[in-house]
C-alpha cells in the first residue's frame, strides 16, 4: 500500500504537501503519493521560492542551508511544540522521530518517510479523547489558525475528532492564557537553620547510595565527597566561615562528590545549600544528577529549585501585552500561541535552559521570544495583576523553601552586592554555599562589582526612568518610573515632587537616536555632549579605526573640551541622583509610619522598589561620577583607558 493509500483510509488529517529534507550536497522531495525526487540544492531552492509549501524539519535551518530567505512550510517543531509543549528533542527529522519513539531513519529518503510519519503520530496524538487540556489547546489553536498557521486545520481538526458540541463549551481563552497559569502558594517563614554536623562517614554512605550497588569503585570520590564534608561543620569563631577548597582530576564525579555532604546538611538542618557554577551547562548537568538524589519528579520540583536571574524568565506581563499587540498584527498569533502551550506546561517559566527547547526562539523568532522576559528591571511587583502567578517570584519563593538551590556565581555575586535576600526580610542569606568551577568566581565578581559609563547604559537609565520615547511609546505598557511608582506617591507632595525631580533631570542622559547624533556631531544634552566628545578622543588616538575589534584609547591627555563636558555631565548626574535617592529614602519610610496599613504584597513592592532607586541613584551614579571625577582630576596619568 501506498503512503498516499495509508492517508486516504486514515481517519487522521495531514497536509497534502511534499516532503523536503536537505543534506549537504542535495536535497530531496517525497509527494504523498509517495514518488522520490532528487534535487540539487538550487533546484530545491527554486522550488521553496516558486510557492511550494513542503513538510520539513526546522523550516529556518533548512533556508540556511538553501541560501534562501524565511520560506512557508508545514514545520514539525511547530507542531511538536505544539502538542508536545516543554518537552525535549533534538530539532531534526531523526530526533523528533526518536522523542516520539518511531523508528529512526537512515539516509534522506528515509528523513523525509519519517517526517509524515512524525506528523500522523502528532496529530493522532491531539485526536487522542484523554488529550490533557484540550480545551485551551483548541482556543490557542483557533487563535493561531486566524493567524495564517498553516497547520491550524490538521490541528483543529484532530481536536474535534470524537468530542461532538460538548467540547466546544467552557471558557474561551485563545491566547490570553495568563489566568491558567497557577499561582504560587504563600507560606510562612522558615525558621533559621540548624548547625548539625555532616560526618565524613554520612557522606560517603550518602555518595554510595547515590551512584547504586552496580556503580564502578572510585575511592578518589568518596575522599572527594568526605573531604568537602569538612565545609558542613558548625562555625567556631565569629566572622570565620568554614572554606574548603577541592580540587580534582576530570572523570572523579566532583558533582556527586559534594551533593553527598551538601543534600545531607540540608536534611538535618533544614536550611538551603547554594550550588553555585558559573555555566548554564553545568547548572543543567547538577540538575539531572539531582535525578539520582530525587527519581520522584514532584519531590525533586519541592526539594531542588533551579535559580537564575530575572532576565531569564517568562514575564506574564509582557506575554499580555504582546497579545494585545496581535490583534493589529495576526501573523503574530502563531509564535504567541506556541508560547502559551509552552507558558502551561513549563514547570518554572525559564526561558534560557530549563523545559524551554533551544529550537524554539528560531522557530518563533528570536527577537518575539526574548522580548517577553524581564530583562531591563521593569517589573512593578505586586502591582502587576498577574503578581500571584509570576514565575520569578514562584522560584524565588521555591529557593526560599528548598533543600538544594542551583544557582550561578553572577546570580549570588549580585545577592550579595545587592543585598537582595537580606532586604526582603524573609529568610536570612544562605549559610551554606558550595562554587563549583571555583576559578571562575573572580571573574564573575569582577563583572557583578564592575560598573561602565556608556552611551547605551545611559540611554538604558533615562528609558528607564522616562519609559519608552518616539515612534513606539505607545505600543505596550508606558514603562517609565512614573507609571511603576505613581500609585505610591500619589497625594504626597513631597514625594510627587521627588519624583517629578527625577523626570525633569532624567533628560540629560542620552535619548533616543543619540548614536546617530553623537555620529553626525549633532549631540543634545550634557550626556550626549559628553559621550561626543569621548568618542572624538577614541577616533583621534586610536591607531586601527576601521578594525574588527573594539577601539580604546587612553583618558590623558584629554582632547579640548572632554574636561569641560565630564564637568557638565558630572553635574547633571549629580542633580539625577539626590531626588533619586530622595525618594527612595521618603518611600522607604513609608514602611514605618504605614506599617499597621500596608499589606505583605504592598510591602514587598515598596521594598523592591526602593532597591532599585537605590541602585541606580547611589550606586550606579555614584560609580558614574567617580569615573567622571577622575578625568576632571585625575590622579595618576593614563590610568583609565577610554573605548
Amino acid at each position: 500500500m501506498t503512503l498516499a493509500a495509508e492517508q486516504r483510509h486514515d481517519s487522521v488529517c495531514l497536509p497534502d504537501a511534499p516532503a523536503l529534507v536537505a543534506g549537504p550536497r542535495g536535497a530531496l522531495m517525497l509527494s504523498p503519493q509517495g514518488v522520490v525526487e532528487s534535487l540539487s540544492l538550487e533546484a530545491a531552492a527554486a522550488r521553496v521560492k516558486g510557492g511550494t509549501l513542503p513538510l520539513v524539519c526546522h523550516r529556518a535551518a533548512l533556508a540556511r542551508r538553501l541560501a534562501v530567505p524565511p520560506f512557508a512550510a508545514f514545520d514539525l517543531l511547530e507542531l511538536f511544540a505544539f502538542a508536545r509543549p516543554a518537552r525535549f528533542s533534538i530539532p531534526t527529522a531523526r530526533g523528533l522521530a526518536q522523542a516520539l519513539g518511531l523508528s529512526l531513519p537512515e539516509g534522506l529518503e528515509a528523513e523525509a518517510k519519517s517526517l509524515y510519519a512524525t506528523a500522523r503520530a502528532l496529530i493522532e496524538g491531539l485526536s487522542e479523547p484523554d488529550f490533557a487540556a484540550a480545551e485551551h489547546a483548541r482556543t490557542i489553536a483557533e487563535a493561531m489558525a486566524g493567524g495564517g498557521w498553516l497547520w491550524g486545520e490538521a490541528v483543529l481538526a484532530a481536536l474535534e475528532n470524537g468530542r461532538g458540541q460538548d467540547a466546544r463549551s467552557g471558557r474561551r481563552n485563545g491566547l490570553r492564557v495568563w489566568g491558567l497559569v497557577a499561582e504560587w502558594p504563600e507560606y510562612a517563614p522558615q525558621p533559621p537553620a540548624g548547625h548539625e554536623a555532616v560526618e565524613r562517614a554520612d557522606a560517603r554512605r550518602r555518595l554510595a547510595a547515590l551512584l547504586g550497588e552496580h556503580a564502578e569503585p572510585r575511592p578518589e570520590q568518596a575522599d572527594y565527597a568526605s573531604a568537602a564534608s569538612a565545609a558542613f561543620e558548625p562555625r567556631d569563631r565569629v566572622n570565620r566561615p568554614n572554606v574548603v577548597l577541592a580540587e580534582a582530576g576530570t572523570g572523579v564525579g566532583k558533582t556527586l562528590g559534594y551533593i553527598a555532604p551538601a543534600s545531607l546538611w540540608a536534611e538535618k538542618n533544614e536550611g538551603a545549600v547554594w550550588l553555585s557554577t558559573f555555566t548554564r551547562n553545568l547548572q543543567r548537568q547538577i540538575d539531572r544528577e539531582l535525578d539520582r538524589l530525587y527519581p520522584e519528579p514532584k519531590v525533586k520540583f519541592e526539594k531542588a529549585v533551579l535559580r537564575k536571574g530575572r532576565e531569564n524568565y517568562a514575564c506574564l506581563l509582557n506575554y499580555e501585552e504582546a497579545v494585545g499587540r496581535a490583534a493589529l498584527v495576526p501573523a503574530e498569533r502563531v509564535a504567541l500561541g506556541l508560547m502559551a502551550r509552552w507558558l502551561l506546561a513549563s514547570r518554572d517559566g525559564d526561558m534560557q535552559g530549563g523545559d524551554f527547547p533551544a529550537w524554539l526562539p528560531g522557530v518563533m523568532g528570536a527577537g518575539r521570544a526574548f522580548e517577553l522576559t524581564d530583562r531591563r528591571g521593569e517589573c512593578i511587583y505586586s502591582a502587576c495583576p498577574h503578581y500571584r502567578r509570576c514565575f520569578i517570584e514562584r522560584s524565588s519563593r521555591m529557593a526560599r523553601r528548598a533543600d538544594l538551590v542551583i544557582a550561578n556565581h553572577a546570580l549570588v555575586m549580585v545577592q550579595a552586592a545587592q543585598g537582595a535576600l537580606e532586604e526582603a526580610d524573609e529568610r536570612p542569606l544562605p549559610l551554606r554555599y558550595v562554587f563549583d568551577e571555583g576559578h571562575h568566581l573572580f571573574q564573575a565578581a569582577d563583572s557583578a562589582f564592575a560598573a561602565k559609563l556608556t552611551g547605551a547604559e545611559a540611554y538604558e537609565l533615562r528609558r528607564w526612568l522616562l519609559g519608552p520615547e518616539g515612534p513606539r511609546a505607545r505600543g505596550g505598557r508606558a514603562k517609565g518610573l512614573a507609571n511603576r511608582v505613581g500609585d505610591l506617591v500619589a497625594e504626597q507632595k513631597e514625594l510627587a515632587a521627588a519624583l517629578d525631580d527625577v523626570l525633569g533631570a532624567a533628560r540629560a542622559l542620552p535619548a533616543l537616536g543619540w548614536r546617530e547624533r553623537i555620529a553626525n556631531a549633532a549631540p543634545r544634552g550634557p550626556g550626549e555632549a559628553f559621550f561626543a566628545q569621548l568618542r572624538a578622543q577614541v577616533l583621534a588616538r586610536s591607531k586601527v579605526v576601521d578594525g574588527p575589534y573594539g577601539l580604546e584609547a587612553e583618558t590623558h591627555p584629554p582632547v579640548p573640551g572632554l574636561v569641560e563636558a565630564a564637568a557638565e555631565l558630572d553635574h547633571a548626574l549629580a542633580r539625577l541622583a539626590r531626588p533619586l535617592c530622595a525618594l527612595a529614602e521618603r518611600l522607604s519610610l513609608r514602611l514605618d509610619d504605614e506599617a499597621d496599613r500596608l499589606d505583605s504584597a504592598t510591602r514587598a513592592r515598596i521594598e523592591a522598589v526602593c532597591r532599585g532607586l537605590r541602585r541606580r541613584g547611589r550606586d550606579l551614579i555614584g560609580s558614574w561620577r567617580s569615573m567622571l571625577q577622575d578625568l576632571i582630576e585625575p590622579s595618576t596619568p593614563d590610568a583609565t583607558p577610554a573605548g
